[in-house]
């Protein structure tokens, strides 16, 4: 019986994959030719077993160039968690470069009219990094009751533990609203992308363990970096 009947495409993609794992991000992977003559079956299983690779995020291809290593997906599952949090449980550093940062004080100078925001309130813009990597574009809102000087603040660290540490303000409840967008041409710019890409938008409330709201927060994320993972039970 021949070769080809036992390696399966689904079979030579779970061969590949551990080797994919170890390589470095963006590095080419070998040609159909390449795997075809390796593993001894037919170019049609090796482009489907890739195509099974690219679905799962493993390898992305660019036509006419061949495929790649994709990088790592940041997998977030349905806890609470920091950005920072969730770029060290990856094993990636994070890191904020802060965009804009101001105290709006009546609506009438609100740049982005979003219901539920008590004035005076800190609007912190910022783009979150793993590794050297832009993320996620966020937005967040911190009324200036909760957070008196928060100007004077160094925020490109973690905004949940500059919360927690200097205002005893940790927040360990939210709500959030998860919608698949197509990152627009002006959030496209600030993250280094091409329009059009897929994203996901984020809203949420944030509270302390009295329930008492702490931050509004709207954030734009990478859908080619992003999977997010839960359980439901009947």
């Amino acid at each position: 019986m021949a070769k080809e009947e036992f390696l399966k495409p689904y079979r030579l993609a779970e061969i590949l994959r551990p080797e994919i794992a170890e390589s470095d991000p963006h590095e080419p992977i070998p040609t159909e030719r390449q795997l075809a003559e390796r593993f001894g079956v037919s170019r049609v299983s090796v482009r489907q077993a890739l195509a099974l690779l690219n679905e799962d995020g493993a390898i992305y291809t660019v036509h006419g160039s061949g495929s790649f290593v994709a990088p790592p997906r940041v997998t977030k599952q349905m806890k609470l968690l920091s950005f920072s949090q969730e770029m060290e449980v990856r094993g990636l550093k994070p890191k904020a470069k802060v965009l804009n940062v101001h105290l709006i004080e009546s609506s009438t100078n609100r740049s982005d009219d979003w219901a539920g925001i008590t004035e005076p309130t800190y609007r912190i813009e910022r783009l979150r990094y793993g590794n050297d990597d832009p993320m996620s574009w966020e937005v967040s809102y911190i009324a200036s009751e909760i957070a008196p000087d928060l100007l004077k603040q160094d925020l490109t660290g973690s905004l949940y533990t500059l919360l927690k540490n200097n205002y005893g303000q940790e927040i360990v409840s939210a709500d959030e609203q998860l919608t698949p967008v197509l990152i627009d041409s002006a959030t496209s710019t600030k993250m280094k992308l091409t329009p059009g890409k897929p994203g996901f938008e984020i809203h949420r409330h944030g509270f302390n363990v009295r329930g008492q709201q702490v931050e509004l927060s709207r954030t734009i994320r990478r859908g080619d970096r992003w999977d997010f993972k839960y359980t439901v039970r009947a």
